[in-house]
């Protein structure tokens, strides 16, 4: 751009032309970060839209090669296939190819590793898993908000599941449904994924990779409880900046899914039931205590933004949601449409 003297009567054309100047530059910048938002936001839409296409054609090649009887009825093979195919082919690969496209942007490490005290991580994950907790309770009083006013019923599909039968199938099941999952998906969402947005603002990148966490989810009933969950995760990941946190909370709040399916497999529904509720009331005892602790210490710090951030928040999610997002919020709907029942 050739330099352009603006005439000022009071002999201030230097300060006016400083000002245009600045101006200029900042609009540039605003149009810059908008188009590097839009592109990120569209190799994350192509990574999930992936994982929706992997596990589908995952799921046909089994029916394609008469395998659905013995996924069903071979706890060896079932586990591993779902750790191969949907943990590491349908998660991770993906949001890995995403990072490694768009490695130049990174302005932090991929894997978040700061080094943190045991007594303030520990507190952070026991902290962690009660919010979760407290996610489950709010999307189950959603899910009844919903029932008894609109009279629909918001299910998570039909999944048929063969209960574990030995020592053997419960270890492989803890293996293949809390501790591979949440690796890989942490490292999808809180390394891949939050990493590459935090440079636009740490709060916008934790809400942004939870609507993507939620996406990942099928339904609208996952969908809102893996947005509050992500929310969580996110939090811890930016305020310890470690991802073993993270990793740790993600891994409890499926093992207590994997708990109570086998307890309800060895002994009965009803057992397994007040297991969970037993479990959730010691995590919410041990969370309560962990946050003042975590208020004490003085662990809960203000999330700022880089000096480069020069966006709004709405011009962020406007840029990111719009257009690449809107494919696979048409899916969610989509698939929601066939879990949702009449009451």
């Amino acid at each position: 751009m050739s330099q352009q003297y603006f005439y000022d009567p009071f002999g201030n054309s230097s300060d006016v032309y400083e000002a245009r100047n600045a101006y200029l530059i900042l609009e540039r910048k605003k149009k810059e970060q908008k188009k590097e938002i839009k592109t990120i936001s569209m190799t994350m839409a192509f990574a999930i839209i992936a994982y929706l296409v992997i596990q589908t054609i995952s799921s046909s090649a089994l029916k394609a090669l008469n395998l659905t009887e013995l996924y069903y009825g071979n706890p060896l093979f079932k586990y591993a296939f779902n750790i191969l195919a949907i943990s590491i082919c349908s998660v991770a690969l993906p949001f890995g190819l995403m990072a490694l496209v768009n490695k130049k942007k990174y302005v932090r490490a991929v894997i978040p590793n700061q080094p943190v005290k045991k007594s303030v991580s520990l507190a952070w994950v026991l902290s962690g898993v009660f919010c979760c907790v407290l996610s489950n309770f709010l999307v189950s009083y959603i899910s009844v908000i919903v029932q008894t006013f609109l009279g629909l019923k918001l299910t998570q599909g039909s999944v048929v599941e063969t209960p574990p039968d030995s020592v053997f199938a419960c270890v492989l099941e803890l293996i293949a449904l809390a501790i591979v999952p949440a690796i890989c998906e942490e490292f999808a969402m809180r390394c891949c994924s939050l990493q590459l947005l935090s440079k636009y603002g740490k709060g916008f990148s934790i809400f942004a990779v939870s609507i993507v966490f939620g996406l990942l989810h099928g339904n609208i009933v996952q969908f809102i409880f893996a947005f509050f969950v992500g929310l969580v995760l996110g939090y811890v990941t930016v305020q310890t900046n470690n991802i073993m946190p993270a990793i740790f909370i993600h891994f409890i709040n499926n093992g207590v899914s994997v708990v109570q399916d086998i307890v309800g497999a060895y002994v009965s529904d009803d057992t397994a039931s007040s297991a969970v509720v037993i479990i959730y009331g010691v995590f919410a005892v041990l969370g309560i205590a962990s946050l003042v602790y975590l208020a004490i210490k003085k662990q809960f710090k203000m999330i700022k933004n880089d000096r480069d951030d020069v966006l709004s928040n709405g011009a962020k999610f406007s840029a990111f949601l719009f257009p690449w997002m809107v494919v696979p919020f048409l899916i969610l709907i989509l698939l929601t449409a066939t879990t949702i029942e009449k009451a």
